[in-house]
């Protein structure tokens, strides 16, 4: 009779053992990655093709991360955010530099555009070394203190062997970003002043090329 009380009470045991453990899914660990190249390394240009003018406006000061599953799985769960300094952006002409800070992109007010990617879609498999693949991230755009939705293809090149790296970094896993997208002012409620109308183009193209580094600094 005592055995079989003992037997029924480990039953029990176990079956609350598993309970718990389903209870408490195993949590997938994700590695992250940072955008944030002291030696101004990366960047981040716009070209304005207006019919008077050409303008090209460029700038390092590019901050980010990008979550990823440890698995370098691009079909599971992935996230990534991106700043640019806009008062930063240079054109080459100090006065217009100026007129595009104050009377343009107002960077007093508005600071940044930034970029947070939720998610990315057409893309399956892992990451693997020295090999370039082309995601859809899906996510916000805000600039001039308007977010939009926007869909942008992204080129991602993993490194994962330090030889890859060609020195850039005192470390290997790296995840080189290179991007170009359209962005109408419109959407962005941007007016441009009548002095530069046919100076400025409506719609300006927006090209990024940046290296994030594993973080260490993180489990």
């Amino acid at each position: 009779m005592r055995n079989k009380q003992f037997l029924s009470a480990l039953t029990v045991v176990g079956t609350l053992s598993t309970l718990s453990l389903s209870a408490h899914p195993v949590v997938a660990k994700q590695l992250n990655y940072v955008v944030d190249d002291a030696k101004n390394r990366d960047s981040v240009s716009f070209t304005s093709d207006a019919p008077i003018e050409l303008i090209v406006g460029k700038t390092s000061k590019i901050t980010g991360k990008i979550n990823v599953d440890e698995s370098l799985d691009l079909s599971k769960p992935f996230a990534a955010t991106f700043d640019v300094d806009l008062a930063s952006i240079d054109t080459g002409i100090a006065l217009r530099n100026e007129h595009m800070r104050d009377n343009f992109l107002e960077t007093k007010k508005f600071p940044n555009a930034t970029f947070t990617v939720k998610n990315q879609a057409g893309v399956t498999g892992v990451l693997k070394d020295k090999q370039k693949v082309t995601i859809k991230a899906n996510g916000n755009f805000s600039l001039h203190g308007v977010s939009v939705k926007k869909n942008v293809a992204v080129d991602l090149t993993f490194y994962k062997n330090c030889p890859s790296t060609q020195g850039k970094f005192e470390q290997c896993d790296l995840i080189q970003i290179k991007s170009t997208f359209n962005v109408p002012f419109k959407d962005h409620q941007i007016k441009r002043p009548d002095v530069v109308f046919q100076k400025l183009a409506d719609t300006v193209i927006v090209t990024i090329a940046a290296t994030a580094r594993r973080d260490l600094s993180k489990p």
